[in-house]
């Protein structure tokens, strides 16, 4: 959650290992989820949604530099949105097992594997968004000098 407020640094090494796991993730849960014809239709709209939604994300981003570093600052409302409804989700879902009388529901429904589906396919769009941006920089000329400065 902490990284969906506020100003953060872009670390590209970071984004690389974090897009990564959303990615192993999210096809171990295809690959999983195949034995259950019913739970695939939600996956995959939430990815497909959560993949548009992850393009929302990226043009509601500030990019800044500055002399210490380059950062971004993401849009709260979608990012912690996103993190309320998985975790909200995974709550309803996991109290009945522990109240409930009787034979406990499927932990994973089709709803359940749609909310998943969201969170990953924003989070996976969006790293993708963030590491293309750390490469997108062009370093600042000054139209008065005949020669662009030097990077360090």
């Amino acid at each position: 959650m902490r990284r969906n407020i506020g100003r953060q640094k872009l670390r590209p090494r970071r984004i690389i290992i974090t897009l990564s796991v959303y990615s192993i993730i999210s096809v171990l849960i295809l690959i999983a989820s195949q034995q259950h014809a019913n739970l695939l239709p939600g996956y995959g709209g939430g990815l497909l949604l959560g993949g548009l939604l992850g393009f929302i994300g990226l043009r509601l981003t500030r990019f800044e530099t500055t002399e210490e570093a380059h950062f971004y600052t993401p849009n709260t409302h979608i990012g912690v949105g996103l993190t309320l409804l998985l975790a909200g989700r995974m709550i309803y879902r996991f109290f009945p097992l522990n109240t409930a009388g009787g034979t406990p529901p499927p932990i994973f429904g089709p709803l359940t594997c749609f909310i998943i589906g969201l969170t990953f396919g924003y989070y996976v769009v969006y790293y993708i968004g963030l590491f293309v941006h750390t490469h997108d920089r062009k370093p600042d000329v000054d139209p008065n000098q005949a020669t662009p400065p030097l990077l360090p």
